[in-house]
């Protein structure tokens, strides 16, 4: 995370950019306010810092800030400069909710041959009541996202059945629409994310730990996997240690929904301290437990990603789009029914030797295949190039 935090303290001057290219060939990408959460450093933070290094582009990307969840997502007047607009080729933005016709309608004045782009990584319409995410995202918000990708040129998305879905949502829409191209851009990993992590000796205790990355999102998820938990830890007590990370384990009512069975929790942190601690927790499995929903079929395969980078073998929902990730018992597990987690976890836990043969499967394929190869390279050469 090294270049991360020197992009975090780095003041780029506005003015003086120069509109005239060096090169004919070289497209000009200008990345608008990432998160420094996941989607903004894995959709944003990252292709400004590697594509900036790769022959015909050149790269910006306007100030970074610090995820809150007490407040609302909004781009500032003053976040595009009028130097940034000219120099641009194309300006990506993440996706939006609000209204900013306005903003869009001043960029193409400014510079009529620019390429508006937003990038979605998630569905947001047609989800289960069951899920949280039905009352995060209400119908304004939803039709005013048809109405700010109508005025773009591309949409890109990391997951290909997006890319389907928001192509047909905007075909069925009797809204006057312009000719919109989609692409797939792969989220990939780095080892920019790695630089200054430390190696941290695995305690020689014979434990066998079972992570779960999780958040008050995934309570109801957590509390469907609940008879697992307790038959795992009545299986194998202190031998197995269920650690979930990035979560209290209470829910919005401050209620304990795992009380039943013995779980450490890690808290969440700065995703600057995320790697670190990914790695510092010594997961030996790491859990991606989802119900059975339509819903997951769009999710991000940010986990499995993370966690084969450092040759953490994964479990993940069949039904989802960790199947277009994971090949079964290859470079990871794929389940359905609660009695295949259990009898995955089980096979994991009892067999060390398939567990880390698992992870090094899954590590060798996800820094071929996910990674900024030039073979991977060809995606973001497509769209823009």
């Amino acid at each position: 995370m090294k270049k991360v935090r020197e992009l975090l303290k780095k003041s780029e001057i506005k003015e003086g950019l120069a509109i005239e290219k060096s090169s004919t060939d070289t497209v000009r990408l200008l990345y608008v306010s990432p998160l420094l959460n996941s989607d903004g450093y894995y959709r944003m933070i990252l292709p400004y810092l590697e594509l900036g290094s790769v022959d015909g582009f050149e790269t910006r990307v306007t100030s970074v800030t610090k995820w809150d969840f007490a407040k609302t997502f909004t781009i500032g007047t003053d976040t595009l400069q009028e130097e940034e607009i000219r120099w641009a080729d194309y300006i990506i933005f993440p996706m939006l909710t609000g209204n900013y016709t306005y903003l869009f309608q001043a960029i193409r004045v400014l510079n009529p041959n620019i390429y508006l782009v937003m990038d979605i990584t998630r569905q947001i319409h047609n989800i289960p009541k069951s899920h949280p995410d039905h009352q995060v995202f209400k119908k304004e918000e939803q039709d005013q996202l048809l109405q700010n990708l109508i005025l773009m040129d591309m949409i890109t998305t990391p997951i290909k059945r997006l890319c389907t879905l928001y192509q047909e949502w905007l075909d069925r829409s009797e809204m006057e629409q312009r000719e919109i191209e989609f692409f797939w851009l792969p989220s990939l990993i780095s080892s920019i994310g790695f630089e200054g992590i430390s190696s941290v000796v695995k305690p020689n205790d014979n434990i066998v730990r079972v992570g779960i990355i999780g958040s008050l999102k995934s309570a109801a998820d957590y509390r469907y996997f609940l008879p697992m938990f307790k038959k795992i830890k009545e299986k194998y007590k202190d031998k197995v240690e269920l650690v979930i990370f990035g979560w209290n384990g209470k829910n919005a009512k401050e209620v304990e929904v795992l009380k039943e069975v013995d779980i450490t929790y890690h808290k969440s942190v700065s995703f600057l301290d995320y790697y670190q601690t990914l790695k510092n927790l010594h997961f030996d499995v790491v859990l991606i437990p989802m119900r059975s929903l339509n819903y997951y079929a769009y999710s991000n395969t940010i986990q499995f990603l993370e966690a084969a980078a450092i040759g953490v073998p994964v479990i993940a929902l069949e039904h989802s789009s960790y199947a277009q990730v994971i090949d079964h018992k290859k470079n990871g597990i794929l389940a359905l029914k609660l009695p295949e987690w259990e009898s995955s976890l089980i096979q994991l836990i009892e067999e060390p030797e398939f567990r880390n043969k698992l992870g090094e499967n899954a590590k060798k394929w996800v820094w071929k295949n996910r990674s900024y190869t030039q073979k991977n390279l060809i995606h973001f050469k497509n769209a823009f190039i």
